[in-house]
């Protein structure tokens, strides 16, 4: 693996080069830094002599002595990514002053620890390695860094044979074990550095406080804070959305199961459609457009002019749960499903008689 080594500090290098006013409108473009968006709303919105005067006063694309100062001394940062379809995550990193490594004027390291298991950051980096770092100092001078660049993911087993290499504190973190160890680093390459100012950032004062980042304990962590246990699972899965690409998904397994295929064929499918739509949103304690109706009575519904027999409820049952798990649906979910369909298994099965 590559590690980066300490480049030159290119005093007064910007990522905004001063251009003549002759200059191609086009160059000018290209060479500046930030988007083609932004640079269209500048003109849009008057700001351009602004925005090129922060540019070119501001922006650089690598770490000044006193940015890199300024990193190792910090405890808070925000971290912003998307996926390859562009779907934004941002996500917050904290840790003693120092946790965010500095790497020469090009690169910054920062661990990852044991969290909930999503990987929605790593993952973004995974398919795009665009990131976007924010650098909070909240204690001391309620300022901020800003850091654009490109991210790699480094297992912490492979920074082992660079330990020579590596600035002490990194080699403390790799000396700890059990969920305080971090599993896995990203290195940021440098592409943008430029001020977050004072003025709108608070000043807090730090109070003391016990920090166990290797915990798994829900009361220390407050995870369910929001209370979310109180929703539905209907509510929780994502609504009505949801429910629509699980009877996509569920009714296209039935019809393609020999078994239950022909109780299904009815000649209005639309209609048959909305009705397992209504069934299988009600078995996730959602709501169904019709006021006064149960989840019985759907089924009922459902189940008209069908012949139901035993076999063919299990059956039925059984597509719904596998159609679930296939969507990986939470199994705390499933079986609150599993358990309101067989409340109806009667009803259904009585009309079929």
């Amino acid at each position: 693996m590559d590690f980066p080594s300490e480049a030159p500090t290119r005093s007064g290098s910007a990522a905004a080069p001063s251009l003549g006013n002759d200059a191609p409108e086009a160059m000018r473009q290209d060479l500046l830094p930030g988007s083609d968006g932004e640079h269209a709303l500048q003109i849009k919105y008057g700001s351009r002599d602004r925005a090129l005067s922060f540019y070119a006063h501001q922006v650089l694309n690598f770490l000044s002595p006193l940015m890199r100062t300024f990193i190792s001394q910090q405890e808070c940062m925000f971290v912003a990514t998307a996926n390859r379809h562009g779907d934004c995550d941002c996500s917050s990193r904290f840790g003693e002053p120092g946790f965010i490594t500095v790497l020469g004027d090009r690169h910054v390291l920062y661990p990852e620890y044991r969290g909930n298991g999503v990987f929605a950051s790593l993952g973004n980096i995974s398919e795009n390695p665009h990131i976007g770092l924010l650098i909070l100092d909240l204690y001391r001078e309620s300022l901020g860094l800003h850091i654009n660049g490109k991210a790699r993911i480094i297992e912490s087993d492979a920074l082992l044979p660079l330990a020579d290499k590596l600035p002490k504190n990194v080699l403390v973190e790799l000396g700890k074990t059990g969920n305080r160890r971090p599993s896995r680093w990203v290195m940021v390459e440098v592409e943008e550095a430029f001020i977050q100012c004072s003025k709108n950032i608070p000043l807090v004062k730090k109070l003391d406080r016990t920090i166990d980042p290797g915990t798994d304990s829900a009361q220390v962590k407050k995870s369910d804070y929001f209370q979310l246990h109180q929703l539905s699972w209907y509510e929780r899965i994502g609504g009505d959305a949801t429910i629509t690409a699980i009877v996509d998904v569920y009714y296209r397994n039935i019809l393609a199961d020999s078994f239950v295929a022909s109780l299904f064929q009815a000649p209005d499918t639309e209609a048959q459609r909305l009705r397992l739509k209504s069934f299988v949103s009600m078995a996730f304690g959602g709501p169904h457009p019709s006021t006064g109706q149960d989840l019985h009575r759907v089924g009922d519904r459902l189940a008209s002019g069908m012949v139901f027999t035993e076999p063919h409820f299990d059956r039925v049952v059984e597509i719904l749960k596998q159609t679930l798990e296939s969507l990986l649906v939470h199994e705390e979910a499933i079986r609150q499903a599993m358990a309101a369909v067989e409340a109806t298994r009667h009803d259904i099965l009585a009309r079929g008689i």
